[in-house]
């Protein structure tokens, strides 16, 4: 917003009353406060003609005592350059201040407009019309000449602000208006925003930088679309201050005894205000168990996340530990825990550990369990392994499933996947299972794939 101009024209606020009071004598009253109308925004702008000027117009009402004058009728009037200005009449507020928007007539030159109070006076507004892209007068930006600057030059990650101003100036070094100006910045996580105008009559205009990415940011301006300026500025970004850790994912986890676990453990921290905490160090520490890690010590992303590089269970079954330690933060350190299972044993194959019944009612439900089993026919605890299965008539090689009702789909538990079906249609039948989630078995599962006895439907 523009600073406090003097009026352009101050009018009294008074007037004389005169009255009877007897024999035809007459009283003055007391000299009643001045007021004025002062311009507080909006006066020597540059726009395109028959667009909005960047800024609205604002004045304010006020006595002689300073005190601002509410609810008054403002008047405003174009008196030059055939624009149009938005209210026509308006009202000061209780802050004694009145605004209005202005548009700028169509033909390249001066505009004007006045905003009137009755009775107490009126102010009056410039502005230029001009399509030479490079201020009023015709001068032309210099990229040497105009500066940037940046306020602060050092925020927090994630919440801290800096105002980034741009002073366009001639090669005389006098402001120039009318300039758009785009801001660019290195680096990652960066928010800009740009100026929501060309420059004033000043020459300024001014942007925004946050950013969630610690490190030296440097801000450069173009103007006009194509002049570079020779300044920069840096604004350096801090990491903002840690308050806790927290898991993400990882827990919980089921692998054979002597594997690596599917899921690296990861953990994320953050500040006060929940937001990530990028740059702090992680280290991963195995407790229990008797395996071990991969990248051991990680620092957090930009997300505020750090993950392990691997984590292998020990080589005897049972319990593992692990944790993530943040120094004194609130929730260091993050225990993960993942259970070893089977003596290191892998899956072979899948089995129907339950069958169909040989003889079954149609549309009667019953169950079927698939198992998980090594190549000595022991059941591997693993959970979460994904098992569907498929309806096949005897002699057919392409299944029947829309013939197959009740729950076709399920997930291992301690290696283990139950699954509760019904058939629509008389026939003899077979059922297929199969799984994606073990590639190391063929495409589909176990190779050749597993298929039930054949069972009646009645």
């Amino acid at each position: 917003m523009a600073p406090f101009r003097p009026p352009r024209l101050l009018a009294p606020l008074s007037a004389l009353a005169v009255w009877a009071c007897g024999g035809g004598d007459l009283t003055l009253p007391p000299q009643g406060p001045t007021a004025e109308v002062k311009m507080v925004q909006g006066d020597e702008q540059v726009g395109a003609p028959g667009s909005r000027v960047p800024n609205p117009l604002i004045v304010r009402l006020v006595d002689a005592s300073g005190v601002p004058i509410p609810n008054r009728t403002v008047l405003w009037v174009v008196r030059a350059g055939g624009g149009s200005i938005s209210p026509t009449t308006g009202m000061t507020d209780a802050e004694g201040f009145a605004s209005a928007e202005w548009t700028l007539g169509p033909e390249a030159g001066p505009n004007t407009v006045d905003a009137q109070v009755p009775d107490i006076g009126a102010v009056t507004f410039t502005a230029i019309g001009t399509t030479d892209g490079g201020g009023g007068g015709g001068t032309h930006p210099s990229a040497g000449r105009s500066t940037i600057t940046a306020d602060p030059t050092s925020i927090a990650a994630g919440s801290g602000v800096a105002t980034i101003s741009v002073a366009v100036l001639d090669d005389s070094g006098l402001p120039v208006p009318g300039a758009t100006v785009q801001l660019q910045a290195t680096g990652t996580g960066n928010t800009l925003t740009q100026p929501t105008g060309p420059t004033g009559a000043d020459g300024v205009a001014v942007g925004t930088l946050e950013s969630s990415a610690p490190g030296d940011k440097t801000v450069s301006a173009t103007v006009n679309g194509s002049l570079r300026l020779t300044q920069t500025v840096v604004v350096t970004v801090t990491p903002a201050q840690p308050s806790r850790v927290e898991p993400i994912e990882g827990a919980g986890q089921t692998a054979p005894a002597g594997e690596a676990v599917p899921v690296r453990p990861a953990v994320r921290v953050l500040d006060e205000q929940g937001q990530p905490v990028a740059g702090i160090q992680v280290s991963f520490v195995v407790t229990g168990g008797g395996g071990s890690v991969s990248g051991a010590d990680q620092t957090t992303n930009a997300d505020g996340v750090a993950r392990v590089g691997g984590w292998t269970l020990g080589t005897s079954p049972g319990t593992n530990t692990l944790e993530a330690r943040a120094g004194s933060l609130q929730g260091s350190p993050v225990v993960f825990t993942a259970e070893g299972t089977g003596g290191g044993a892998a899956v072979d194959h899948l089995i129907f550990l339950s069958e169909p019944p040989s003889q079954v009612r149609k549309n009667q439900t019953f169950t079927v369990r698939v198992a998980l089993v090594d190549a000595g026919g022991n059941v591997v605890p693993l959970s979460g392994i994904f098992i569907y299965l498929g309806l096949f008539r005897d002699g057919a090689d392409t299944p029947s499933n829309d013939d197959l009702g009740g729950e076709r789909f399920a997930n291992t538990t301690d290696g283990i996947a139950v699954l509760n079906l019904s058939v629509q249609r008389n026939g003899s039948y077979r059922l297929r299972a199969l799984t994606d989630d073990l590639p190391e078995l063929g495409p589909h599962g176990p190779e050749p794939y597993l298929f039930s006895r054949l069972f009646e439907v009645e």
